[in-house]
């Protein structure tokens, strides 16, 4: 053997530690990258699902006008039930000798427009006669023995909503609904006495295509706002809201929405939480996307608006010019504005 050649050293076989290390740092800098756009990635996917979700539920609504000349309610009740507060008598009228609307109590626009969404089954479920018997609560499907309304209709989940596909807690005879993200936009809030009631969704509305004056692409139909973080709020099936129980924060909403009374101080679309103890972030429209929330208009497209139009609202009293989602909120107020979204 030469002299040379027996002076040669093998190399061992394996990483250093040196070498180890930053091989590690290098992966480590590699998955800090990656992971932000994964993570947007999938952010997008889930924004495009719930967009598609709010056109099936514009089509849904659309139809609906087809075969009835007028959109749904955003739940009914009888004129003068539990408060004196102003509303439209029932779109289909009280049931002779009754106090009930004819279609039926407090059931929801989703269950109105449900066989258009290819859920006409589980409409089929309920009883939805206007007659006390016939009480949206305490029914129960005889070939399941459970309520009906606790069926599940994905479409109204937001994909963003890790919640998606839960139920209420039960109520005192232990029964639970199913929830949505989306709920009918009522206008500017509840009351007309606060020149609300002016939308398209509210409390025995039955607004028809002619009445939206502002043009059905400038005006809103639906908007995000996820369960109630104590899951009370935000059922799809039927629903009351709190006092005067014209819906607001359970299938309906309003972009300025007032808390029980007129004179309340209305809530505006900003940023919510999930984990929110006093469930609080129930009284505006706010979503799990980043930024702002897909809203679907009387046209059937859907746009996404972020937070900055929402608010605040001006409270003193005085004039202002209108926010861009109160002046998008109503439907013959005929606000000028432009979107810059």
């Amino acid at each position: 053997m030469s002299r040379t050649h027996s002076r040669m050293r093998l190399r061992p076989m394996g990483f250093t530690l040196v070498e180890l290390l930053v091989v590690i740092a290098i992966i480590g800098i590699l998955v800090g990258l990656l992971l932000p756009a994964v993570q947007a990635a999938r952010e997008a996917a889930r924004r495009a699902q719930c967009v598609n979700n709010m056109k099936q539920m514009g089509l849904a609504l659309h139809m609906h006008h087809d075969t009835y000349k007028r959109f749904p309610s955003g739940h009914q009740m009888g004129n003068t039930w539990y408060s004196p507060f102003q509303r439209n008598p029932p779109p289909g009228g009280l049931t002779p000798g009754s106090s009930y609307p004819a279609e039926g109590p407090f059931w929801s626009w989703v269950t109105r427009i449900a066989p258009y969404m290819e859920q006409g089954n589980a409409k089929n479920r309920f009883n939805m006669a206007g007659t006390p018997a016939a009480w949206p609560w305490w029914q129960m499907d005889p070939a399941t023995g459970k309520t009906p309304h606790e069926v599940i209709i994905p479409t109204m989940v937001c994909p963003s909503d890790v919640r998606g596909g839960q139920l209420s807690p039960p109520d005192s005879g232990g029964e639970r609904s199913s929830l949505t993200s989306y709920l009918g936009v009522s206008g500017r809030n509840q009351f007309r006495e606060a020149a609300g009631q002016d939308g398209m969704l509210f409390v025995n509305s039955g607004v028809r295509m002619a009445m939206v004056v502002d043009g059905t692409s400038n005006t809103l139909f639906v908007g995000e706002r996820p369960p109630s973080s104590d899951l009370w709020y935000g059922w799809i099936w039927a629903g009351s809201g709190d006092y005067p129980y014209f819906g607001a924060t359970d299938v309906v909403l309003g972009v300025f929405e007032r808390a029980e009374d007129p004179s309340a101080t209305p809530d505006f679309f900003r940023p919510g939480a999930v984990q929110d103890p006093g469930s609080l972030h129930r009284y505006h429209f706010w979503s799990l996307h980043p930024g702002g929330a897909n809203w679907l208009l009387v046209d059937g497209s859907v746009r996404f608006l972020s937070y900055s139009s929402g608010g605040p609202q001006n409270t003193t009293g005085s004039a202002y010019t209108p926010t861009l989602i109160e002046a998008m909120a109503t439907r013959d107020r005929g606000e000028a504005f432009s979107v810059e979204e």
